[in-house]
């Protein structure tokens, strides 16, 4: 066994990140700016987190996000460390954003070109470009507000939380209530709801129940736009990787930590499987909460966060995922697509709370190769699909599940897309809620983590610091602000926050 060393007091600062997500590169690359000595550590043979990729056979697939909105967080970060994120990576705007196809053979593109958008609006509602301007006008002050007061800042207390100026801003916005009742306000259409609602599920949570301040996604997409990086979502993960490896950090690949090492109240270092020990005076786990607590650290040591608690915690839904190469160029398609079902609150029923597969799925498309084709072989596609379902929570027979699912994908892009790829398939991969909770450790397979649902959103989430540990604290989906790129970046940027807060 190899052991390190303590540098506890060692004068120089010393950081272990546990786990090469895209939160954890970034979270190492901050505090290399600031003079630490950063060991990143990944259990996989190469770092990204969700952000991953897979290639086969001349098909390279993004395995995890395909949405990259509120691209100024990405900026700051290589700002912040004195690089310039073009340098490092191309970014393309995506015009339009996505096309939604409905049950009833209507369709939408919806575009941030906002007089494009308002035409497509009116052909659904003749008052449909008037209602969206009164929602888009809302929803950008509420992003504004939350991005201030909610978002991008780090909570000690709950008053830090409980802001009454910002709080009467979101009231008078009705932001408090709940997202498909805040959408249904403005639009009388019910595809239209459908349209401003559907996005929470981006996180894994319904409509029905996710806070009406997530329509800010909505402004997202339309008022800052839907972007794509060259080389697919994966060139992210590549581009913080470089910027780490610039700044002097250490990466640890297929190195898979086993325990925490936590002496005298203290994170010391960490124990990897092969029994050696790496040492630093600040540690951060970028791994799904619920099972860095549970797993990598004894339950003595965190009586703040016993198993029951951390188990007790509202988990997300899940998906399943497709990626196929198809011998087809598939030119009735956009970059994004977007499938939702005739029942879309039974659909959501099924999956929230009756933890059953969906009789009739909605589902999302991804195909790069639209705007770069040097992902696929000429002529070919990259087809990615995701497919909602419930998490590993649920008694469902995945292997029957699977088959009947596909099928019903396969036919909906027939009737609903006039695409035709059942035998243009050549190749497949398969990613179920089981592979979530193997490869990521995440929590019941829950591919978006844990809920973000009002009681598990911004302070009330699992803060960025240990209660029980010094010198121990999270990054990533689980903490706040939440799930997805820019919140786990923004995540970065909040718990480097608190780490130099604390030592000074």
């Amino acid at each position: 066994m190899i052991v390190y060393k303590s540098m506890e007091n060692n004068s120089q600062k010393s950081a272990i990140i546990v786990g090469g997500g895209i939160g954890g590169l970034c979270t190492a690359a901050r505090l290399l700016k600031n003079g630490y000595k950063v060991t990143v550590i990944e259990k996989e043979d190469k770092v990204g987190g969700r952000a991953n990729r897979i290639e086969k056979k001349g098909y390279t697939f993004d395995m995890g996000p395909t949405l990259l909105m509120m691209t100024d967080v990405l900026y700051d970060t290589f700002k912040y460390c004195g690089k310039n994120f073009d340098d490092y990576i191309t970014l393309l705007q995506l015009e339009p954003n996505y096309r939604v196809a409905f049950a009833d053979k209507t369709k939408i593109t919806v575009s941030s070109n906002l007089p494009k958008f308002s035409s497509e609006l009116e052909k659904f509602d003749p008052k449909g470009p008037e209602q969206f301007f009164k929602f888009f006008s809302d929803v950008s002050a509420m992003y504004r507000i939350s991005r201030k007061s909610f978002i991008d800042r780090n909570f000690r207390r709950i008053t830090d939380f409980i802001n009454p100026v910002s709080g009467a801003q979101l009231l008078k916005r009705r932001g408090l209530s709940k997202l498909y009742d805040f959408v249904a306000y403005y639009f009388k259409d019910e595809r239209l709801r459908q349209l401003f609602s559907f996005q929470s599920m981006y996180l894994g949570v319904s409509p029905h129940e996710a806070p009406a301040v997530y329509s800010m996604v909505s402004y997202m997409e339309t008022g800052l736009g839907i972007w794509y990086p060259k080389g697919g979502m994966y060139s992210l993960s590549m581009a913080m990787e470089k910027l780490v490896k610039d700044l002097g950090g250490e990466i640890l690949t297929s190195s898979s930590v086993e325990e925490i090492i936590i002496k005298d109240k203290k994170a010391v270092g960490v124990r990897l499987k092969k029994g050696r020990v790496v040492s630093a005076n600040t540690i951060v786990a970028n791994a799904d909460l619920v099972y860095a607590q549970k797993e990598l650290i004894a339950e003595k040591h965190r009586p703040s966060s016993p198993n029951q608690k951390l188990e007790n915690y509202k988990q997300a839904s899940s998906a399943l995922l497709f990626y196929w190469g198809v011998d087809d160029p598939c030119e009735q398609m956009l970059h994004h697509n977007v499938y939702l079902c005739k029942d879309f609150k039974g659909n959501l029923e099924e999956i929230f709370h009756k933890k059953k597969l969906p009789k009739d799925p909605s589902f999302y498309t991804y195909i790069p190769t639209k705007t770069d084709p040097t992902l696929a072989p000429k002529g070919k596609s990259v087809f990615y699909v995701l497919v909602p379902v419930p998490n590993l929570d649920s008694k469902v027979n995945w292997e029957k599940g699977i088959k009947r699912l596909k099928k019903q994908v396969i036919s909906r892009l027939k009737t609903e897309f006039d695409l035709d790829i059942e035998k243009k398939i050549k190749v497949e991969s398969v990613f179920t809620p089981e592979d979530f909770k193997k490869k990521y450790n995440l929590h019941v397979g829950s591919a978006f983590g844990l809920s973000h649902h009002f009681f598990q959103s911004g302070y009330f989430r699992p803060h960025n610091k240990s209660k029980d540990i010094k010198n121990l604290y999270f990054v990533g989906a689980s903490t706040y602000p939440g799930g997805g790129i820019p919140m786990v970046t923004l995540s970065a940027k909040l718990v480097t926050e608190r780490i130099l807060s604390d030592a000074k």
